[in-house]
């Protein structure tokens, strides 16, 4: 009887676990982030709503999906460990109980369980800080103008409950993916003024959602609504209704092109300042 686990034996095996899956899930949003990062333009491109996409998108994956996606990416070393990472985060995921329920009853087996987990979460904790500290990632971070201060003041925010609304969980992604494949009608285009003078381009669709131009066509927009001071923008209006591809064939940021009505073109191509875009209408003679 000697050899019966007592309580803080099993409560051991069950604290090391959850450490091993934790440290499953910063490997998991590490690898997230590094996707997204890897998948933003230049500064000069960005805009804020199409981070909080991107972040979503990456965020919406598996481990194993976000690793495949990554396997061409990441340093060639670095890609067995990620593959043997994901396999063991699928064992804890969903056979590790059930396959080893039969050790649970005995002190020596459950010490060697809890040594188990532990180099499992030594595994994920490595493979996570080395993702953290990866130099391709770092100089993104810093082309983008991220800070670590930044970072590091984020996460106080979040610790301290202050977070932004959380991203769109993974229905809403595949969703938002599916329709932005798919032609979509635009019925009007406004102008509203912004908070400093200038003024923007925002798309409604037929379904009474609201766009806004991106890097790589219409992207999302923190309007929800229309304000009641917006107003058409009278040198689109005549060309609407349109069926559109929401998202155009482009070889570059902020190059591409929508179709309208009576083959008129409303072309969209980076400006010549920072932060800008340029776009016009080609009418055909």
């Amino acid at each position: 009887m000697d050899d019966q686990p007592n309580d803080e034996l099993i409560r051991d095996l069950y604290a090391t676990f959850g450490l091993a899956y934790y440290q499953s899930e910063c490997l998991h949003r590490g690898l997230c982030i590094a996707l997204a990062y890897l998948g933003l333009p230049q500064a000069d491109f960005l805009t804020s709503p199409r981070v909080e996409e991107l972040l979503a998108q990456s965020f919406s994956l598996t481990l194993g999906e976000v690793a495949e996606k990554l396997e061409g990416i990441l340093p060639a070393q670095w890609n067995t460990e990620i593959r043997k990472a994901v396999e063991i985060r699928n064992v804890l995921a969903h056979h590790f109980w059930f396959d080893r329920a039969h050790l649970m009853h005995n002190t020596n087996s459950i010490r060697l369980l809890i040594a188990e987990l532990h180099s499992y979460a030594n595994t994920f904790d490595k493979l996570d800080v080395q993702i953290s500290e990866w130099s391709k990632v770092k100089e993104k971070q810093k082309h983008l103008g991220i800070s670590d201060e930044a970072l590091e003041d984020n996460l106080i925010k979040i610790l301290a409950g202050e977070d932004k609304k959380p991203l769109p969980d993974k229905r809403t992604v595949r969703e938002l993916e599916k329709k932005l494949r798919k032609k979509q009608r635009l019925i009007r285009v406004w102008e509203p003024a912004l908070k400093d003078g200038r003024r923007s381009l925002i798309f409604e669709l037929a379904d009474g959602t609201l766009w806004q131009l991106s890097d790589v066509g219409l992207g999302q927009t923190h309007f929800k609504e229309v304000g009641q001071d917006w107003k058409e923008h009278q040198r689109i209006k005549p060309h609407l209704h349109a069926d559109i591809v929401p998202r155009p064939k482009s070889s570059a940021p902020w190059d591409y092109e929508f179709m309208l009505a009576n083959g008129v073109v409303l072309w969209v191509k980076p400006g010549r300042r920072k932060r800008s875009y340029a776009w016009g209408l080609r009418i055909p003679s």
